[in-house]
């Protein structure tokens, strides 16, 4: 891929939970029809998620992308190529890991692209999604777990996330509410700066595009530092209401063609 951007070319970053993926399954056929078409008029659409690769493969990877911001900004990746990368230290992960027995939280860890749980979340999660639609994550081996390669921990708990956030915030990238899971409330912990402005920014400067050039679309607090990062920011018709107050742009609902409309609105079909 050129280090330069041809004139006139976009970098678009769209989150996933929310904005492109409704009830964390349906992709609206209008969304689809919107990416290619971008894509075919020489524009660069990139997922931007607090997924991890592991979560993204497979049907959603292949509408076609140009590469990923995942594991909510721990990593950045052109195409195959992985241009920027942050980890939790073991230190950092043997803290969390505490943390989670201590207080009765479940989770799991990413890794890049393998997912490792705590012992009773997936039998937990598999109640929990059963007859939604909503597919069962794949979790690896324990016995597979290396501390020094976990990026971001996702948490899942019946109490409000704000007693993680308080508890972590201090020392880490602490965001809540970024996961569909019928009856729990959820987060998301990274190491301390990572968020996906930061790896948008890794992105820009690989390919050579100003940041004026690129457009964000999302719904959620994980969002707040991409919006501020892509010169146009925008905020899905079902977003919460303070992330809509810092978006530049608010386009309509998921299952209202939001994304379609906001790809016409700003010239990129």
């Amino acid at each position: 891929m050129s280090a330069k951007t041809t004139a006139g070319r976009r970098a678009i970053f769209l989150d996933v939970d929310g904005t492109l993926m409704q009830d964390g399954h349906d992709v609206p056929p209008s969304a689809v029809d919107a990416i290619r078409a971008a894509r075919a008029r020489g524009h660069l659409v990139f997922l931007s998620t607090g997924r991890g690769i592991a979560e993204i493969q497979g049907a959603l990877w292949d509408l076609g992308f140009d590469g990923a911001v995942s594991n909510g900004g721990a990593f950045a990746a052109v195409g195959d190529e992985i241009v920027a990368g942050t980890l939790f230290s073991p230190g950092d992960v043997a803290r969390l890991q505490e943390y989670l027995e201590r207080t009765g939280i479940h989770g799991y860890f990413q890794s890049y692209d393998q997912l490792f749980a705590t012992p009773a979340l997936p039998a937990l999660m598999a109640a929990k999604v059963e007859g939604t639609g909503l597919p069962m994550k794949v979790f690896y081996d324990p016995a597979h777990f290396d501390p020094a390669q976990i990026a971001k921990l996702v948490f899942v708990t019946e109490d409000p996330a704000a007693r993680a956030i308080a508890d972590l915030g201090a020392d880490f990238a602490v965001v809540g509410g970024t996961i569909p899971l019928p009856g729990w409330a959820s987060g998301e912990v990274a190491p301390a700066g990572v968020q996906k402005g930061a790896a948008i920014e890794a992105i820009l400067a690989h390919l050579g595009i100003d940041a004026a050039d690129a457009i964000g679309i999302g719904d959620n607090w994980n969002d707040a530092e991409m919006f501020e990062v892509c010169g146009t920011a925008i905020a899905m018709g079902n977003a919460v209401d303070g992330v809509k107050a810092l978006a530049d742009q608010v386009t309509t609902a998921i299952d209202d063609d939001g994304i379609l409309r906001a790809f016409a609105a700003n010239g990129l079909i």
